[in-house]
């Protein structure tokens, strides 16, 4: 059985940037390559991978010492129409196409491959709603092995992708482009997003909770989403939804905050963090403006978790991607979600594998 490998080198460069998306953002992402290390490290070493050339697959499979041969396709400086032209060649050779990327990858290898074989995300983009996306790199490769060993399910999952453009100003369009095949293995892969409306008086209590206990000499980073920025709005501020925003105390230093700036801190810092609907990815989707060395230098404690009731129940456990595994253990644990004024839901973190 031989796997179809695509990565997309760009692919979540404007993540730690502050970008909400990478689409037509030509950087490189120096990430990538440890994303696609992390993979191959678990893929078994039987397995041989069929890619496209340079920087799409070759350069890392000889790398990493996989087995693999090569298509007529890749470019050292890719773009999309590549990704589609070697998701089109692949199912004619292969049983499975993985993609190293987010939502926009996703799009261009169904475009290409038109579904004739299944397809599964390692993910390495900004935003990852679709549902063919593994947790981690790790479990992409465990979801592989189960796959050539033949105990992997082969299903449906949407492929979900977002106007980019409307996204960096904060208007939020989720649009479905596919119905995919793909794989999964004991619960592996990660279900697309779900959008659950929040009633306005939870949100309300809870952001009047948080503002009460806020300290004036704290740094808080507020990430995304709706019911984080309903505290900004009792502080009197209105953010973009989708921004990652720097408060101290209850005084907003700086909306659209970067890696690179956060990583400047000094003193006591607090993270406040709300769940995506439906998957529950807690860190590494869409916020990795929170990278890890941020998440290290909080540490598990202060990061505070914030949800509606409908959302986190509909929720099985929390889920944690920030790049660095070591730093994904240090968080892993019970939770405490905030829920109203005063009010708790204990909640436990995913499996890494």
């Amino acid at each position: 059985m031989k796997i179809g490998l695509i990565v997309n080198p760009y692919a979540g460069s404007g993540g730690r940037l502050g970008y909400k998306g990478s689409d037509g953002l030509y950087i490189e992402n120096p990430e990538i390559e440890n994303r696609v290390k992390r993979f191959l490290d678990v893929v078994n070493n039987n397995i041989e991978f069929v890619s496209p050339k340079f920087k799409m697959g070759e350069y890392f499979l000889k790398k990493f010492g996989k087995k693999y041969e090569t298509i007529n396709a890749g470019k050292e400086k890719s773009t999309r129409e590549d990704t589609i032209i070697s998701a089109r060649l692949l199912p004619d050779i292969t049983n499975l196409i993985v993609f190293v990327g987010g939502d926009g990858t996703a799009r261009d290898v169904v475009e290409g491959s038109q579904s004739k074989v299944p397809i599964l995300g390692v993910p390495a983009g900004v935003k990852m709603h679709s549902g063919v996306f593994a947790l981690n790199p790790e479990t992409a490769g465990i979801l592989v092995n189960a796959y050539v060993e033949g105990m992997a399910n082969i299903m449906e999952a949407e492929v979900l992708d977002i106007d980019e453009d409307a996204y960096r100003k904060g208007i939020y369009k989720v649009k479905l482009y596919y119905i995919a095949k793909t794989i999964n293995f004991k619960g592996l892969l990660v279900h697309s997003k779900e959008e659950i409306s929040s009633p306005s008086y939870e949100l309300d209590e809870i952001a009047k909770y948080i503002i009460d206990n806020m300290e004036d000499s704290t740094f808080y980073i507020m990430g995304p989403g709706s019911t984080v920025k309903a505290i900004e709005e009792k502080l009197g501020y209105t953010t973009n939804f989708l921004s990652t925003d720097l408060f101290l105390g209850k005084r907003l230093i700086k909306s659209g905050v970067n890696y690179m700036e956060l990583l400047q801190l000094t003193g006591e810092l607090k993270i406040i963090l709300t769940p995506i609907g439906g998957q529950g990815f807690l860190i590494g989707r869409g916020n990795q403006e929170i990278g890890p060395e941020i998440l290290k230098k909080a540490g598990k404690d202060n990061i505070i978790v914030v949800s509606s009731k409908e959302k986190i129940s509909r929720i099985d456990c929390l889920r944690i991607d920030s790049g660095d595994p070591n730093v994904d253990k240090l968080l892993q644990g019970i939770y405490k979600v905030i829920v109203g004024y005063d009010e708790f839901y204990t909640i436990k973190t995913c499996s890494m594998t």
